[in-house]
């Protein structure tokens, strides 16, 4: 099986899929069809545009320390470690994760000490380290109370619990020159993600820039109607999640893909920029059209 990712080929092996880039690193994880709370997802073209960043950009790893928190297959952390990166620390509340990242670090033969996965939640996660880079993908999906999210995806109503968590951590984490790269899906008004808030609460002195990658937005309606269609038994309950949702927020809200990129700290406060320049800074093989399975994920199911 070969993927349509630039630069990436994929060999599903039973439940397990070995992903493998131009630059030789191999990482395993999870085929989609496995049917598991646990299971460690595959990689998709959503991973692939902030690895194809890095392998264009290898001097935002080289000779960095790295943390990669919601590691899942530890993609961006053996990535960096590949471009040269000092040292990666990995760090996921699902226990699976930790065989995932041995294994993949004897495939690539990196050696113990340059890597440490740690099996724990970030809320309880404590370091005396200071990292040049984070790298992180947390579970974004906004999920209505009434629906029972999968592990791996369900980022609460409005899909920023753990991103909370994160930026509330990243100043104990991040030193002030060092930066941050966050895959989410987002719910936006007026084409501001509604992270930007979040993110000037707990990192009011750095600079948040949103990259959106798919050209489109999902308006908050059709979004809801995915639910629904995914699961008719809650559709009252989902009717309320989006009303609540409104009430809050304000109408005509709508949701896409984005990379946010938190930057040095500065001696000021910073507003929130989005910039549409995907193609440039990410790769155009990585936008999200229509067609694409990610375009409009439903609890961790793609509708």
């Amino acid at each position: 099986m070969v993927a349509d990712l630039t630069g990436l080929r994929s060999r599903v092996l039973g439940d397990t899929i070995v992903h493998t880039f131009d630059n030789g690193l191999t990482v395993t994880a999870e085929t989609s069809g496995k049917r598991d709370r646990l299971r460690i997802l595959q990689l998709t073209r959503l991973q692939g545009a902030l690895l194809n960043h890095l392998m264009r950009h290898p001097s935002k790893v080289a000779r960095k320390t790295v943390f990669e928190p919601f590691a899942g297959s530890g993609a961006f952390g053996f990535m960096a470690l590949a471009l040269g990166a000092d040292r990666a620390d990995f760090l996921d509340i699902n226990p699976r994760a930790a065989q995932f990242h041995s294994r993949t670090a004897a495939a690539n033969r990196f050696p113990a000490e340059a890597y440490r996965s740690v099996t724990s939640d970030l809320r309880d996660f404590t370091t005396q380290e200071h990292y040049d880079l984070v790298l992180a993908n947390p579970p974004f999906l906004p999920t209505p109370e009434c629906v029972t999210g999968t592990l791996n995806s369900n980022g609460g109503p409005d899909g920023n619990t753990l991103l909370d968590v994160l930026l509330e951590r990243l100043p104990a984490l991040l030193k002030p020159e060092g930066e941050a790269l966050v895959i989410l899906y987002q719910l936006a008004q007026d084409g501001m993600p509604l992270a930007a808030g979040n993110a000037h609460t707990h990192v009011p002195c750095r600079p948040v820039e949103f990259t959106p990658l798919q050209k489109r937005p999902v308006t908050l309606a059709r979004y809801a109607e995915a639910y629904e269609h995914q699961h008719p038994a809650q559709r009252e309950g989902v009717r309320k999640w989006r009303d609540a949702l409104e009430r809050a927020h304000g109408p005509g809200l709508t949701l896409a893909h984005y990379i946010m990129h938190i930057g040095p700290e500065g001696d000021t406060t910073a507003p929130s920029t989005v910039r549409d320049n995907a193609a440039e800074k990410f790769g155009s093989a990585f936008l999200i059209a229509e067609s694409d399975p990610d375009y409009m994920p439903v609890d961790g199911r793609r509708h």
